[in-house]
């Protein structure tokens, strides 16, 4: 499909707003052309689910696997990774690994994101049902960010996953709660879980405060899940001078790693 609708870069989209979010419409030079695309798009929506190839996902990435046997169809616009924050310096390709900084344990880690072909096809068609069911970047209704760690000799040897912090703010409060997802994947038995306490200036929202870290050994793999869900200090429900709604003033996020011990330093 790519090859009809062209790359990503010369795709000729505008920012739209509708409904209070963020909307990409494809720009036509033609209406003649928006027709043949309009009859392309709807003919590749209608195909049945197991027409589509299903498409690889991190949980698929065995480890540890070289960085050239990564899907780089499927893993696109790889970047150096910011623990959880936005794409650093772009890389271009995963083998070029070594432009990014190595944390304390030696690992880099690459930020990268699944393509979305298949929900710019929908978005494309205005089908919002289809939008969902090909929108691969969310866990239970969260975004999320993706990233590898790599080591020196160019293996992955895990991965991370994050809520996204710049989630609407009625999407993100509930961010907290993607951990139990993040848990059942590696089973509900086993896991040591301890609650943190609050830092100075930390307080809860509604009365829930939640800071939880929960740590697992799964088939060889260490995996670690956190979870996030107050105030930060100096944020409320209400401005202190003005006695209004803040916005966006919270801490609410879960982050799953998944990392070989091996890899780690002892």
């Amino acid at each position: 499909m790519r090859r009809l609708l062209g790359t990503r870069a010369s795709r000729p989209l505008v920012r739209q707003r509708k409904g209070g979010r963020d909307a990409r419409a494809p720009r036509f030079a033609h209406l003649a052309v928006a027709t043949a695309l309009a009859v392309i798009l709807a003919g590749a929506l209608m195909k049945p689910a197991s027409a589509q190839q299903p498409l690889p996902r991190i949980w698929d990435v065995q480890l540890p696997s070289p960085v050239g046997d990564l899907p780089e169809e499927e893993f696109v616009d790889p970047a150096c990774g910011t623990n959880g924050g936005p794409p650093g310096l772009p890389i271009g390709t995963f083998d070029r690994f070594e432009r990014c900084r190595a944390e304390a344990s030696g690992l880099r880690e690459i930020w990268f994101r699944y393509d979305d072909e298949w929900e710019f096809i929908a978005r494309a068609a205005r089908d919002p049902d289809a939008v969902a069911r090909n929108n691969a970047m969310v866990v239970l209704g969260q975004p999320v960010t993706l990233s590898l760690l790599i080591d020196r000799a160019g293996l992955v040897q895990g991965y991370r996953i994050f809520t996204d912090p710049r989630a609407e703010e009625e999407v993100r409060s509930g961010a907290y709660g993607v951990a139990i997802a993040f848990r059942a994947r590696f089973g509900t038995e086993g896991w040591t879980c301890n609650d943190l306490p609050p830092a100075e200036g930390e307080t809860p929202i509604l009365g829930i405060f939640v800071k939880e870290r929960c740590e697992k050994r799964a088939d060889g793999q260490a995996v670690t899940v956190e979870s996030r869900h107050y105030y930060k200090p100096g944020q409320a429900l209400l401005d202190p001078n003005t006695g209004l709604a803040t916005v966006n003033q919270f801490e609410s996020s879960a982050r799953l790693q998944v990392v070989r011990p091996e890899a780690l330093p002892r």
